[in-house]
């Protein structure tokens, strides 16, 4: 059986289950606490370890129904580590306070998902358990001292500083979120619970006016003129990669992302520089990444920017538009081990 972390709605996971089946294998489709039958649960199973002693002996058992199962591959395309999957079904009527209780239960239950996480990564596997996200600044760093250009980079929450980054920059930079998006909120209503989930744009800054003396930390960059965007997939130590004209919109110009559906951005096969695929390749080995969607920007002046890695970032388009088709190398690794 192949057992995928996933979402409860994510069409890349979809089209590679839709290769498993063609395959005839067996798989399970884990996304979270989740009553409904149809996906995996883990709190519907017995799962136990045995290691250590003279003979090293290691056992992992997943109990279904009082039948093993046996997981032959593990995909982490969209792990989540906040799906807390293990409940005990106790109820508290208890003289010990109930919050340090449950805290204490909660790290006992994490380092127990954390484990299970790691052993599966033990067998054929792609994607890892723990990494969901990345230090945009340190991966930044990691990339340059790997022989990849970035853009000229301030972190900084003091407008005095900042000042002096635009001026050196011409008075024309960007801004974009220094970490993922902020998470779910569900508001209560007396209809539903209403799921809400933002990310911020990248967005161009000429003007300094109403920014405050003072603020949160944040990311800002030089704003480089591109002549087009790059996103690679890293899939497996091998890259496949898409030239993407975002700037032929004046709606993408500064963030692909900000499109509708009835202004499509064109996407070409693309073949990156040896030396860029050789530096790539070593940061993925340096961040332990057997997968990763990774930005690059060319510049109407010739030169190449590496942006930003998502571990588990999307690669749909970039597959179908220049018809890699990864979800069938995905379902092909799962399978062979290879």
């Amino acid at each position: 059986m192949h057992l995928i972390f996933s979402e409860k709605i994510d069409f890349s996971t979809n089209r590679v289950i839709d290769w498993l089946y063609y395959y005839d294998q067996e798989y399970e489709k884990f996304i979270g606490p989740s009553e409904n039958k149809d996906h995996f649960r883990f709190t519907d199973k017995t799962i136990s370890f045995t290691f250590g002693g003279v003979n090293k002996e290691e056992k992992q058992d997943i109990i279904d129904d009082s039948s093993a199962l046996k997981i032959d591959s593990t995909w982490f395309r969209r792990p989540n580590h906040n799906t807390r999957p293990f409940n005990a079904g106790l109820e508290y009527n208890g003289v010990y306070p109930e919050n340090i209780l449950k805290y204490t239960l909660q790290q006992r239950t994490d380092v127990f998902w954390e484990y299970l996480g790691y052993t599966l990564e033990s067998n054929n596997h792609l994607g890892s358990f723990k990494t969901f996200e990345l230090n945009k600044p340190i991966v930044m760093q990691e990339a340059e001292r790997l022989g990849l250009t970035i853009p000229k980079t301030l972190i900084t929450n003091s407008k005095k500083d900042l000042k002096a980054f635009f001026k050196s920059c011409n008075n024309r930079i960007i801004t974009k979120s220094l970490h993922e998006i902020i998470p779910e909120y569900k508001h209560p209503t007396e209809d539903s619970n209403t799921e809400l989930s933002f990310h911020q744009y990248t967005t161009l800054i000429d003007d300094l006016k109403n920014t405050p003396d003072v603020f949160a930390p944040s990311l800002f960059q030089e704003c480089i003129d591109k002549e087009y965007e790059i996103r690679t997939i890293f899939l497996n130590g091998s890259c496949y990669s898409a030239a993407i004209f975002s700037q032929l919109n004046e709606e993408t110009k500064i963030d692909m992302r900000n499109r509708d559906a009835n202004t499509p951005t064109r996407y070409i096969p693309y073949q990156l520089t040896p030396a860029i695929e050789e530096s790539i390749i070593k940061l993925m080995d340096k961040l332990r990444l057997s997968y990763g969607a990774i930005d690059i920007m060319k510049s109407i002046d010739g030169h190449y920017y590496f942006l930003e890695i998502n571990p588990v970032g999307q690669y749909g388009d970039v597959s179908m538009q220049c018809n890699y088709y990864l979800n069938k190398k995905i379902a092909e690794h799962l399978i062979n081990n290879n």
